[in-house]
């Protein structure tokens, strides 16, 4: 299955979801996977919601109206906290999935690298790349592999980019390294840009 595929059948439980918890408040938590704390906002829900039905329907001359108010505003803030939520339910799983995705590439990018396959390399980390404004590790095999696809320009503001980022400078000698390489290099025969092939 691919990963278009596999996104798309999530998008598509995700907006099922959505649904099911306006109508039943817990519900949409329980189908994206996290079932106790679904069934924990379900209870709460079903419970102020029958408190407000009783006071207000079911028996109001035995509740006063002050607590026919309070067990109406109860009902009306648990079915508002379910939403919420569901909402923060979702970007966590967003997020640990991004996360999952951003891993998986960079040890596979890695691999492709130290084989020689520098394109195949490209390909993984090309569609991460704008989160490397802030991720040292991804930034950082983003250069190496820029400098092994021989794109001086781009290598050249890659390393830079890792510098940095690189407030603890676990990677000083090697940037220093690569600036210099990328800096005294010539064009090859034919006008081509003979670049370093640094690999970690």
């Amino acid at each position: 299955m691919s990963a278009d595929t596999t996104g798309t059948g999530t998008q598509r439980l995700a907006r099922i979801a959505r649904v099911v918890n306006l109508l039943v408040p817990g519900a949409g938590i329980i189908l994206v996977g996290r079932e106790a704390l679904g069934v924990l906002v379900a209870l709460l829900f079903t419970a102020a919601a029958n408190a407000a039905l009783a006071a207000n329907l079911l028996f109001p001359a035995e509740w006063s109206p002050g607590w026919r108010a309070i067990s109406t505003g109860v009902a009306l803030g648990t079915y508002l906290g379910a939403q919420v939520r569901f909402a923060q339910t979702l970007r966590d799983q967003r997020r640990r999935a991004s996360a999952a995705h951003r891993n998986a590439a960079l040890r596979a990018a890695r691999a492709a690298l130290l084989a020689g396959r520098v394109e195949e390399a490209w390909r993984l980390l090309q569609p991460l790349a704008p989160q490397a404004e802030d991720d040292l590790l991804l930034a950082y095999r983003l250069a190496q592999v820029l400098s092994a696809r021989g794109d001086r320009q781009a290598a050249r503001a890659a390393w830079q980019r890792v510098r940095r980022l690189d407030r603890h400078r676990i990677y000083y000698r090697e940037v220093l390294d690569n600036e210099r390489a990328l800096s005294e290099e010539r064009p090859g025969p034919g006008g081509a840009d003979e670049t370093p092939r640094r690999q970690a």
